[in-house]
């Protein structure tokens, strides 16, 4: 009896051996300079994890120069922050690290480590540096210390550029000489009165200083040193749990640009020393979300404390080269306009830009700016299709209501002397691409989406402006995707 035989089946190649894989692994075998590249794109905890993918990137780790421990750490990892800080400057044996921030829950125990942090930052020659001891995105602890002083070896920082510091008490007798220091971030600090002029005499490149939520239960003092270059003050208020009673007071003798952002939160603002033709920029979209900010009466704001504080403030602005204000502030002045009460004068202003949505109720503050700068040589109008709006009550606009189709035609009389020296004109809108057809008029041609609130209001604006401004040379339009210059002479 014969049997059949069986086809034997071929066994599939489970595995490789080594020598194979290590021909189909091409990244391991890129120099190492490659790799740190590759190492220093990943968030921190992915780049640890690469010590699981073979020899090769067994040490890898330890000369990573973009270093970046958070909360995340903590989800993906499991291990403290604190601890992990410590493991991570005791095994690093690169030269230079370009970026360190640690953010986290500090404890008084902790804070000869994080001292030695910044010793280390400055012996790798940190370029950017970020210290948060108040991480709100760790919940598990409210308890928290917030003292941080440069440690004494730190005399000079000599290879930072970018500092930012969160939840600290700074000592600005422990704070280093930093000539290279460029930018500056100081969030939820109590500085007092001679902090910053401190600061700023140390950085003698500093080119931008931004303050957010700083000193929320005292005055601010934001007094720049003589010998600073700063080009760009950031004032950053939320709207928290301030003292109404501090206030703020800004000398800068040779600042260039200073932003307001996004609400006026204090009792008062002065403004001392200001280099002339200084920018000056407002943008306050957080006002329409504070009680009495956002309603208006016939007498004007329902909170006038608001109202009178942002035009204190914008009256110290007079000599500012470049305006720009936001929907809000637009409003607001629009009050002012048809309370015939707009006083306002920038005689030095040659650059105006406003954010606006072309509103109704904008536009008698529209007209009043461009009456109140008579040197004015550039306009950008930034249409926004998203602009809020004031609430105006039923007393102010049975009062004070117009016709927003005439509005324009009703200002013809009093632009008699104003845009002479108007020569460009900018639209910059938030649609995808205009639209150009040979039979229609300029207006026409670039705001064509009647259904769009703002544009048909554009139409009419741009026919005032050219009617208005003879020396008018060009006219820009701006969309996302597009951008078209008519030159007119």
């Amino acid at each position: 009896m014969g049997y059949a035989l069986r086809p034997q089946k071929r066994r599939r190649k489970i595995s490789e051996t080594g020598h194979e894989l290590h021909q189909k692994d091409f990244i391991s075998r890129l120099p190492e300079d490659i790799l740190l590249i590759i190492l220093n794109k990943l968030p921190m905890e992915d780049a640890v994890a690469t010590t699981l993918v073979s020899r090769t990137w067994r040490d890898l780790w330890k000369l990573a120069s973009n270093v970046d421990f958070s909360y995340r750490w903590v989800q993906v990892t499991g291990k403290e922050i604190h601890r992990s800080v410590n493991h991570f400057v005791r095994r690093h044996h690169g030269r230079n690290i370009k970026r360190f921030s640690v953010s986290l829950r500090c404890r008084k125990r902790m804070v000869k480590d994080v001292q030695s942090w910044v010793t280390f930052a400055a012996k790798k020659h940190v370029e950017e540096l970020y210290i948060n001891l108040s991480d709100r995105d760790d919940d598990r602890s409210k308890n928290m210390y917030s003292h941080l002083c440069f440690p004494v070896p730190v005399l000079s920082f000599s290879s930072l550029m970018k500092l930012t510091l969160k939840s600290v008490r700074l000592d600005v007798d422990s704070f280093p000489n930093c000539k290279s220091l460029q930018e500056l971030y100081l969030e939820n600090l109590e500085l007092p009165n001679d902090e910053i002029e401190g600061i700023t005499e140390k950085s003698s490149a500093l080119q931008v200083l931004r303050l957010v939520k700083c000193n929320m239960n005292q005055d601010l003092s934001v007094k720049i040193s003589p010998n600073s270059d700063l080009r760009k003050l950031i004032i950053d208020d939320e709207f928290m749990v301030f003292n109404r009673e501090n206030g703020i007071f800004i000398d800068a003798p040779k600042l260039r640009r200073i932003e307001f952002l996004p609400g006026i939160t204090r009792r008062g603002y002065k403004i001392g020393r200001m280099g002339f033709g200084t920018e000056a920029r407002f943008s306050l979209g957080m006002m329409f979300r504070k009680l009495g900010a956002c309603k208006a009466t016939s007498n004007g704001l329902l909170n006038s404390h608001c109202q009178l504080n942002f035009l204190n403030l914008l009256t110290k602005f007079r000599t500012a080269k470049v305006l720009e204000l936001c929907s809000w502030c637009i409003q607001i002045l629009s009050i002012l306009k048809v309370k015939q009460q707009d006083n306002l004068l920038f005689n030095a202003t040659t650059h105006l830009v406003l954010n606006t949505g072309l509103k109704i109720w904008e536009l008698p503050g529209i007209a009043l700016l461009l009456m109140a700068c008579p040197k004015l040589e550039n306009l950008v109008i930034v249409i926004n299709d998203q602009a809020e709006e004031l609430e105006f009550n039923g007393a102010f606009q049975r009062r004070y209501a117009f016709k927003p189709e005439f509005f324009w035609i009703d200002q013809e009389a009093s632009f008699t002397d104003c845009l002479r020296q108007l020569a460009v004109v900018e639209f910059r809108i938030s649609h995808d691409n205009f639209f150009e057809a040979a039979d229609e008029s300029i207006e026409e041609q670039f705001f064509y989406q009647d259904n769009i609130q703002g544009y048909s209001a554009g139409v009419e604006l741009l026919k005032f402006l050219r009617s208005k401004s003879k020396n008018l040379a060009k006219l820009i339009f701006t969309t996302k995707k597009q951008q078209c210059q008519i030159c007119l002479k």
